[in-house]
């Protein structure tokens, strides 16, 4: 299988975004704490994993971003479908429950 198609079927979750930070920071902390004591080449090569792990963090919160945006315009869009196909039934249920609301806060006075 090649890497493409593992990409391609990669979903990042709220989990592995944050395990990924959590590695990234991790590897971060490694540096700096070691970083006195490296050749040139090791900080080299070093700097260059920390760089990739950046990007690959950086790319996972861009696609998790973009499913959650997707989510977002799609419960938008279905809750708009509904308010369309039922107006007096979307109205009765709003000012139920603002109707709700204002006696809770009445109540708490």
């Amino acid at each position: 299988m090649s890497s493409k198609t593992v990409a391609a079927k990669y979903v990042p979750t709220t989990a592995t975004l944050r395990s990924d930070l959590q590695l990234l920071k991790t590897d971060i902390d490694s540096l700096i704490t070691h970083a006195v004591d490296l050749t040139d080449a090791e900080l080299s090569d070093a700097y260059e994993r920390v760089a990739g792990k950046v990007a690959s963090a950086r790319q996972s919160a861009r696609e998790f971003a973009g499913q959650a945006s997707e989510k977002i315009h799609h419960g938008f869009d279905m809750s708009t479908g509904y308010v369309k196909a039922r107006p007096k039934q979307t109205l009765a249920v709003a000012l139920g429950i603002g109707a709700l609301i204002g006696i809770i806060l009445a109540r708490s006075k």
